[in-house]
């Protein structure tokens, strides 16, 4: 049975197409994709992760990245801040208020292009209720039918309430917090 994909090596095969690297991108490969965090607490460097999220709106064609969508959820119960007490007390309405604001979101409005593979993602974050907007640069890169995006941005926690009442002194634990991230799509 001849598929398209017989179709996609006869035609690199013959030199007709250099690669089948033009693929829109739709499904992002959560296991291979990682979002990490770093704070100070105290003045002592800390680092965090998001073990879990859902991207139930994407797409991108590296061809008309204008039209790229982008829609995440994370849980706040997947926030983990490197150690226990930290990740009980994040829970609680002072910080993340995972009762009554169980996800937190990003939702893209505008992808442009910056040259070179390398893009400014403009959107909106929320958390504990709060929206704020943000611009993150993005480099993207091809290889093996997996797009992969890099980047990394930084917002202050009291944007968002995190860390009311005596926490949101800032020599406690910082303002800044930087978010990096690789996520992992495939056609």
């Amino acid at each position: 049975m001849f598929t398209l994909r017989h179709a996609l090596l006869a035609l690199v095969s013959t030199g007709l197409i250099h690669s089948a690297q033009a693929a829109e991108y739709t499904k992002i490969d959560t296991e291979a994709s990682k979002i990490t965090f770093r704070y100070s607490q105290m003045n002592v460097k800390m680092d965090g992760n998001i073990s879990a999220f859902n991207i139930p709106n994407f797409s991108f064609d590296p061809q008309a990245p204008e039209k790229a969508t982008l829609q995440m959820e994370v849980p706040v119960s997947s926030v983990d801040a490197g150690y226990a007490e930290a990740n009980t007390e994040l829970q609680k309405s002072e910080w993340l208020n995972a009762a009554a604001h169980p996800l937190a979101s990003f939702k893209a409005t505008e992808l442009k292009s910056t040259g070179d593979q390398n893009y400014e993602l403009h959107g909106e974050l929320s958390i504990k209720g709060k929206a704020q907007a943000v611009s993150i640069p993005v480099k993207f890169e091809e290889k093996d039918a997996v797009g992969t995006f890099t980047g990394e941005f930084s917002f202050k926690r009291n944007d968002f309430a995190l860390g009311e009442g005596s926490w949101s002194d800032d020599s406690i634990v910082a303002n800044d917090i930087v978010v990096e991230f690789t996520i992992q799509a495939r056609p």
